[in-house]
């Protein structure tokens, strides 16, 4: 039942299993073993897992409806992207180096400060 959860969590976020290994700092093969069944995960790996996925220990392991599961502390609805490659990449930046995010907020002054000088009617990018 496990190996069914973390697939379906891991697809759900177009993420590969590559990915989760990396994340978890696991062989993908370890990883495979533990969506198959063939492994069973620690109660820490467990932990990560559902940290990873921002579920409960309880919906990891069955425990609780999919459709009951809470977001994960410090998450909200409003805070989540919709896009999901915008959640990796959010996720991505948080891990950077001070140095890589200073340069991502220059570049992110100079788009709002170009929007903010968009003539009403212009179309973004213009």
């Amino acid at each position: 039942m496990i190996g069914e959860t973390i697939t379906q969590l891991r697809k759900q976020k177009r993420w590969s299993q590559q990915v989760v290994a990396t994340r978890l700092g696991i062989a993908k093969s370890t990883y495979a073993g533990y969506e198959s069944g063939y492994r069973e995960p620690s109660l820490d790996t467990l932990r990560q897992l559902a940290e990873l996925f921002e579920v409960s220990l309880d919906r990891l392991v069955g425990q609780e409806a999919a459709e009951q599961s809470a977001p994960a502390p410090n998450r909200t609805a409003a805070t989540e992207p919709d896009d999901p490659e915008l959640g990796i990449w959010f996720k991505e930046l948080l891990e950077a180096p001070e140095e890589r995010r200073e340069e991502l907020r220059k570049i992110w002054e100079i788009i709002k400060t170009r929007e903010a000088e968009r003539k009403p009617g212009d179309k973004q990018g213009e």
